[in-house]
């Protein structure tokens, strides 16, 4: 791989990491859930609640950030393939979103957390 494939790879993967986990969080698409409490981890989003009682969530925390980022890498990897494969003077935009863009998820993960910390 030269290095401009590589350098487009690296620009396109932090713009669409940025991206595609801004799209996961906010529609809740966990690749998987983790249950540390009793060491489970299952496919997909799932809710404490959904598996038996509401009483479940107090005794079976869900956590879903291991899943939102491995959804996340796996979207910014296959768009970074994809960008390393494209011509140079294709990706010229591609250093200015690797700063802009993951600021604006920054920004938006600050949004869709706000409803965690409402009384």
């Amino acid at each position: 791989m030269s290095v401009s494939a590589f350098r487009r790879f690296a620009f396109a993967y932090t713009t669409a990491f940025a991206l595609v986990y801004v799209v996961v969080r906010a529609h809740g698409l966990a690749l998987f859930t983790v249950y540390p409490a009793q060491g489970i981890v299952l496919w997909g989003t799932h809710r404490s609640r959904d598996v038996a009682d509401p009483a479940m969530a107090f005794l079976a925390p869900e956590m879903w950030w291991y899943g939102w980022t491995a959804s996340a890498a796996i979207g910014g990897l296959v768009i970074g393939l994809v960008a390393a494969f494209l011509p140079d003077h294709w990706c010229r935009f591609w250093p200015w979103c690797a700063w802009i863009v993951p600021v604006a998820a920054m920004i938006a993960c600050v949004y869709l957390t706000l409803p965690w910390f409402r009384l």
